[in-house]
């Protein structure tokens, strides 16, 4: 039988490995280019407008874990990969943006303004963790940034813009 001390070793084991393998991954791996700047016609999502469009994502990710939890168990595995997915594989679709993103006409870029592949947009979603570390500083970076970048969006180097 486990011990009290090897569980709680496994489960921060788990949760705090894909944030870090994310982290290294986006570190090594996307190239450091030059940002371009931005047209007459847009702006860059700020803190207050990207506060709502998670609003509205978090209620639309609790619908679908409530109609998941109506399943047994196979709702419950696929509830583990539900935001992972949701964010992921709509951030890098043409539209490049979730639900919440689209509701307030914000879309998610790399460095150049084009479309973030899945595995950039994979690396996002994981270390949006490190953002709210800290009593959440990395998102309140935001506010504070030049392109309103949070901790997550400099690591995984990604832009959200909107139409002015």
């Amino acid at each position: 039988m486990m011990s009290i001390g090897a569980i709680q070793f496994l489960l921060i084991f788990f949760l705090f490995s894909p944030p870090v393998i994310a982290l290294i991954l986006c570190l090594t791996l996307i190239k450091n280019k030059p940002y371009k700047k931005l047209s007459s016609k847009q702006i860059y999502a700020g803190f207050w407008v990207r506060l709502v469009a998670g609003i509205i994502d978090f209620v639309v990710l609790w619908v679908i874990y409530l109609i998941l939890m109506i399943i047994p168990i196979i709702g419950w595995i696929f509830s583990l990969f539900v935001s992972w997915l949701y964010f992921s594989i709509q951030q890098s679709s043409s539209k490049q943006a979730t639900l919440g993103m689209r509701a307030l006409d914000i879309k998610i870029t790399d460095e150049k303004h084009g479309k973030i592949s899945f595995w950039r947009a994979s690396g996002n979603y994981f270390v949006v963790y490190f953002s709210g570390l800290l009593i959440f500083i990395g998102f309140l970076m935001i506010a504070f940034t030049t392109r309103k970048q949070g901790l997550h969006n400099i690591i995984s180097r990604t832009l959200c813009i909107r139409a002015k």
